[in-house]
């Protein structure tokens, strides 16, 4: 991944993850199979947004073609 989506990763994971931990505090009852499911659904969020990032950032981008030289 590049720099830029680091940075775009970290400006969502960070107030998810604070979230969460908020919710777990509220939570009076402890019910932990919601809490869980919501994990599951984080993960498998971070794990499709770094694969589709990394298919994106292997694919060739076209370059310009070398200028010719007049002489």
């Amino acid at each position: 991944m590049q720099t830029s989506s680091f940075i775009f990763f970290g400006l969502l994971a960070i107030p998810l993850i604070a979230f969460l931990f908020w919710v777990i505090k509220k939570d009076k009852k402890k019910n932990y199979l919601g809490l869980a499911l919501l994990l599951v659904g984080a993960i498998i969020a971070a794990y499709t947004i770094v694969r589709l990032d990394s298919s994106f950032v292997k694919e060739k981008i076209p370059t310009a073609p070398k200028a010719s030289s007049f002489r």
